[in-house]
């Protein structure tokens, strides 16, 4: 039985999220079929990426549940995402949910030009065959919708912190992670 959200901290609820949206990257993966290209080893989306402090932090205690000491964990700072080895992430199990998201076809306000305007995005190496692809709703991961769902849970994680001083739109380099504990 789910808990009411109301009710869950902040890192739980950042958990669900997650869990939601691989859910979500699974059905659309499925939906889209052949026009997916994405698989074990191909890195095109992947660079060194900020998380806000919820997802930091999420990342980091799932890791140290899991016995793996994030401190052991070679960073290639020459990398274009510095957690790659070989065309895998060294991290992939926790990583955040942005990269959960890549290469899908995901909707977004593109707010730019003169006015806001919804705009689909996905991978140039997706979608290229013949034909032309309707999105629709359902065949599109709104990220408008889960980034404001993660900002309000990263908003509630900053003000239940004392010990540390993160303003609501802080963001953390994952690279981070890989940091000593005292230096976190």
């Amino acid at each position: 039985m789910k808990k009411d959200n109301d009710r869950m901290n902040p890192i739980a609820r950042y958990l669900e999220l997650r869990d939601r949206m691989d859910e979500l990257s699974a059905r659309l993966t499925a939906l889209h079929g052949e026009n997916i290209t994405c698989r074990e080893g191909c890195t095109a989306c992947c660079v060194n990426f900020t998380v806000f402090p919820v997802e930091f932090h999420a990342i980091l205690s799932e890791m140290e549940r899991d016995g793996v000491k994030p401190e052991s964990i070679p960073f290639d700072t020459t990398a274009t995402c510095g957690f790659l080895h070989e065309g895998l992430c060294r991290i992939y199990r926790y990583r955040p949910i942005i990269c959960r998201t890549h290469g899908l076809p995901i909707l977004y306000l593109d707010d730019e030009g003169d006015a806001p305007e919804w705009r689909v995005s996905f991978c140039e190496l997706n979608f290229t065959g013949e034909g032309s692809v309707e999105f629709t709703d359902e065949t599109l991961l709104d990220i408008e919708e889960m980034n404001a769902e993660l900002y309000h849970i990263n908003r509630e994680f900053v003000a239940s912190l004392h010990e540390k001083n993160y303003h609501e739109n802080a963001r953390i380099a994952l690279k981070d992670i890989c940091q000593k504990p005292e230096e976190r």
